[in-house]
């Protein structure tokens, strides 16, 4: 989870930022939840639409607005993630944060102007009015698991205005909903290059990559991102807002888009291909993100870790990645068992540092040990069950057998990611999975000492320990 910042006390002026660097919550950024285009018209109050994840799932997103509001749309999008920025700034908070209007027009990108105080105030209302549905479309960090969520991207909203509207000085306050807080807390980002995106012409372009760039990351692919995305171009076109049903409209509408994208490096080519509305929009990525970190992140692939992964993890958890580095190098020397997923490995103890905060023997060294991985793991010493390693075993032990109903679940997803065993279950049979152990018909620390005896015996032992799972499904 993401470092929190101190609460800053009610007596402190509202936060203001011009902030760079920044992230983008996942599942906002894949499921373009905030129309692309421009302006949309006064009588839009509802749309709905299809899209599927990454994984191809599909999923229906349904967004509805009261009677005097339009749905969300331009650049709705751009102060959204100012505020999802906000948001971390001011520690990731429980409750509502406050931040002056001129800092949330700076951390959105925006020059100080009446025309974008005007603009602030309707899209906060917005975004605040407007209810999104989303069926078993957004991703829990967790259980690993899809699910459905109703919310307004700003469940709370107040602020203050003089007869001529919101000025900078303007306080505003606002509350995330709490699937995207959750979201933020459980560490489901990616880094946004914010300069990058803020330099970009229109609120479509943005949009298109914001899009893309959300897609790019993908732990499913050998190194962590994907090189090339295609889509039909007319399911592209209503994934990203376009209200036009007629291809030659859609492509006249993206390829200015497309030409800056390009004229930027951010995509090496874009195809449309096909007739009418079987039409294919290709693109294929530029050079890969190297993040504003490629030493940390250059730590991670060493060990394992895929690409973007890296980049992601580099770019979110900065202070993390030496030590994470360090206690992994130590526990390949005194691992008492294979570990089947190295990088996995090392990615948890990035997100989860408490987990492996009292590893038998390790002691906190100085930033300048993490350099290479380890080769080869040193001559172990002669007696490894010291008293003090005992103590530590027993209260694993203990911790192990306290733990219960959803603790019990996300602790065994964990340990079987890390084995390398939850890659042989499909998406469906993981969401089962976790359904038998939270009624208790399977023991989920039974499992996981049954697919760690398994790993000494290699592929074939590994095969029937699924089976005898699936049997349970």
């Amino acid at each position: 989870m993401p470092e929190r910042k101190p609460r800053r006390s009610a007596g402190i002026s509202p936060l203001v930022l011009d902030v760079t660097g920044g992230y983008d919550e996942l599942n906002l950024g894949r499921l373009a939840l905030i129309s692309g285009q421009k302006t949309v018209p006064g009588t839009l109050r509802r749309w709905q639409k299809q899209i599927t994840t990454p994984d191809g799932r599909p999923v229906i997103i349904t967004c509805t607005v009261p009677d005097d509001q339009v749905v969300p749309h331009g650049l709705d999008n751009d102060f959204m993630v100012g505020l999802v920025n906000l948001c971390f700034e001011a520690g990731l908070p429980d409750g509502p944060f406050s931040v002056s209007a001129y800092g949330l027009l700076k951390a959105s990108g925006f020059s100080d102007s009446a025309q974008y105080y005007r603009a602030l105030e309707e899209s906060l209302v917005r975004l605040n009015k407007a209810s999104y549905t989303i069926d078993e479309g957004w991703f829990e960090q967790g259980p690993h698991s899809w699910t459905t969520q109703s919310f307004a991207q700003v469940s709370y909203l107040s602020y203050a205005r003089s007869r001529t509207g919101v000025q900078g000085t303007s306080v505003v306050t606002v509350q995330l909903a709490p699937p995207v807080m959750e979201s933020l807390r459980a560490g489901y980002i990616k880094p946004l290059d914010l300069n990058f995106y803020r330099g970009l012409s229109q609120p479509l372009v943005r949009a298109v990559y914001r899009q893309l760039d959300a897609l790019h990351f993908d732990e499913s692919t050998a190194d962590g991102l994907v090189r090339e995305l295609s889509a039909p171009l007319m399911a592209w076109g209503n994934r990203l807002g376009l209200l036009s049903d007629r291809p030659d409209n859609v492509v006249r509408t993206l390829t200015p888009a497309h030409e800056e994208l390009q004229a930027k490096g951010y995509v090496a080519a874009v195809e449309i291909t096909g007739r009418g509305r079987d039409k294919v929009v290709r693109y294929v990525f530029g050079p890969p993100p190297q993040g504003e970190h490629p030493d940390l992140a250059a730590l991670l692939t060493a060990r394992g870790v895929k690409q973007g992964v890296a980049v992601r993890l580099s770019t979110v958890f900065p202070e993390r990645i030496e030590e994470a580095a360090q206690r992994f190098d130590h526990y390949l020397k005194v691992s008492l068992r294979p570990v089947g997923n190295p990088g996995g490995l090392l990615v948890a103890m990035v997100q989860r540092p408490e987990d492996f905060a009292e590893l038998p023997g390790y002691g906190k060294r100085s930033s300048t040990g993490a350099g290479s991985p380890t080769k080869s793991a040193a001559p172990r010493p002669a007696d490894p069950r010291t008293e003090d390693s005992e103590l530590d075993l027993a209260r694993e032990e203990a911790r192990l057998a306290a733990l219960s109903g959803t603790d019990l679940v996300d602790w065994m997803l964990r340990q079987l990611s890390v084995l390398g065993i939850l890659k042989h279950f499909t998406v469906p049979e993981r969401a089962r999975l976790a359904d038998v152990v939270l009624t208790g018909s399977l023991d989920g620390r039974h499992l996981v000492r049954a697919a760690t005896h398994a790993m000494v015996g290699g592929a074939p032992a590994i095969a029937a320990v699924v089976e005898d799972v699936r049997i349970h499904l």
